[in-house]
């Protein structure tokens, strides 16, 4: 079942009486906005209680006797969040659970394309659009309960007529925004709209051609969304992805794959897939530490700092 379907049935039918096993399907990472919408709204829609259960660091015996009992007769409808996170052992024991799992309540998790997992007939599979139209998200403006302003509709009409089609979270993002625009919507689609919906994949590719050291493609693209955030966001945006890809490179290195995927939320794929290898977690920590004391000396006081010099070092491997 596709998520629009899922999310019409879910309001006019009492889905959870007819599938007591929900299992989101999704090609990539954990879409958090989302799902965070969703939870708040099925407290508000469905029959029951609602909780969600993380099983990354959880008593698992604890949990399954939890799933399997009810108080005085009452269902309750229960998250567990992202299986893919888990490790691999306990991710086979869970999915094995879910599968045989007949208790009185209902149980629903997200994996991504890493997990490999059969459903059986009695398990709801609902497949989670990597990339939303504007059909969809006039569905989760609905869904969601928010209120459809002319000035809003504006803003929907001019971002799909311009983009066509938006990720899952940065559809979320802009319905969060929508709650607090108000008057000033002409100033929030002049000066924040493209920065909301252009950068998930302009960030997303300067991040790869860094990591690639492909300075041919890498400034050009800088020289055109530099100006959208200012160094300071810089500093923070490039010491995040040297610490996750420096952590990455130590798991992978380590092959604990399970440790290696739980750190690598916003690496480039391709860096994720094979560029890892040119890289030791020495040159990671090289590259972090010169935008931390560069970070430290614009704190107090010290000189302007020049990102220009630290992509070139990063590109000319000076920090090896």
């Amino acid at each position: 079942m596709k998520l629009a379907e899922f999310l019409e049935k879910i309001q006019s039918t009492d889905i959870l009486s007819q599938n007591k096993k929900i299992y989101f399907k999704g090609a990539k990472e954990y879409p958090l906005l989302f799902f965070s919408f969703f939870i708040q709204k099925m407290k508000k829609i469905v029959d029951c209680g609602v909780e969600t259960i993380c099983l990354v660091s959880a008593d698992n015996a604890g949990i399954m006797s939890k799933l399997e009992t009810s108080f005085l007769g009452q269902r309750t409808f229960y998250w567990l969040q992202d299986m893919s996170v888990l490790k691999s052992k306990d991710r086979t024991k869970w999915l094995s659970y879910f599968k045989t799992y007949d208790g009185p309540n209902s149980i629903a998790f997200f994996a991504d394309g890493s997990v490999r997992f059969k459903p059986t007939d009695d398990i709801n599979v609902i497949e989670i659009d990597e990339i939303v139209d504007q059909k969809l998200f006039l569905r989760l403006i609905a869904l969601f309960e928010i209120p459809l302003s002319k000035s809003f509709s504006t803003i929907v009409a001019n971002v799909f007529r311009a983009h066509k089609k938006l990720s899952l979270d940065v559809v979320c993002i802009l319905i969060y925004y929508s709650l607090f625009m108000g008057r000033g919507y002409k100033e929030f689609e002049k000066e924040w709209l493209e920065k909301i919906v252009r950068p998930e994949k302009s960030l997303f590719t300067l991040s790869q051609y860094f990591f690639e050291k492909d300075a041919k493609k890498f400034l050009p693209l800088w020289g055109k969304i530099q100006s959208d955030f200012t160094e300071p966001f810089w500093i923070v945006f490039w010491s995040e992805q040297l610490w996750r890809a420096c952590n990455y490179v130590d798991q992978m290195q380590k092959r604990n794959l399970p440790e290696a995927k739980k750190i690598s939320f916003r690496l480039p794929f391709s860096f994720m897939q094979r560029s890892w290898r040119g890289f030791s977690p020495k040159e990671l920590k090289n590259a972090h530490n010169f935008l931390y004391f560069a970070d430290f000396a614009l704190k107090n006081g010290g000189g302007a700092f020049s990102l220009d010099l630290f992509y070139a070092k990063f590109m000319s491997k000076a920090f090896k």
